[in-house]
């Protein structure tokens, strides 16, 4: 598998979609799209917009086909997973589609992102709303990867190492702080 995600990497953007794509769809490649897509933006500063664009484009196809796979195996593709994990999974995104597909893409493992995708596509979130919320989480997560590579250079994968799980615990604050507000707000309607 090494061998084969550095003939991916050696094509460039074409090789950092196809990594994303396969990444997302469940193909598990060492190294990741966040370590591809970091080199390419450093070796090419001016292109790390499109570099994560095109991470981002790729990942969202790869989530596409998970989703796709929970869509039409339903039952029989959810039932292979952990009960407890399904149940708290589903909760979340029939209580907030968007957000949790958002979470799901932007949070640091262990979340189980392709169990997100799978759930999302079982209890049936329409596409665009998935598309939206897919591509905008890994949006924001490779645009800021990509932008930290060209600002440190060589260091962004060990500051990235370093800093993940306090950005992961800023990231669920946040969910925590908005579904507080929603909550709150839902309370005062009549």
């Amino acid at each position: 598998m090494d061998r084969f995600r550095d003939s991916l990497l050696a094509l460039g953007l074409p090789g950092l979609f196809l990594i994303a794509l396969l990444d997302s769809a469940g193909v598990p490649l060492p190294g990741g799209v966040d370590i591809v897509l970091m080199l390419l933006a450093w070796q090419q500063p001016a292109l790390f917009v499109v570099i994560a664009l095109v991470a981002a484009v790729g990942s969202t196809i790869g989530c596409l086909v998970l989703y796709r796979v929970g869509r039409t195996g339903g039952e029989m593709a959810l039932r292979r997973l952990d009960p407890e994990k399904r149940r708290w999974v589903t909760e979340k995104v029939l209580e907030n589609d968007i957000l949790a597909m958002m979470v799901a893409v932007l949070a640091p493992p262990p979340l189980p992102t392709k169990v997100f995708m799978l759930v999302a596509g079982g209890i049936g979130m329409p596409v665009p709303r998935f598309v939206a919320a897919v591509f905008a989480g890994r949006m924001i997560r490779f645009g800021g990867e990509a932008y930290l590579a060209v600002r440190l250079g060589d260091q962004a994968l060990s500051t990235l190492r370093q800093y993940y799980p306090f950005i992961g615990a800023v990231l669920a604050l946040a969910v925590v702080v908005y579904l507080i507000v929603k909550w709150l707000r839902k309370r005062r309607e009549p």
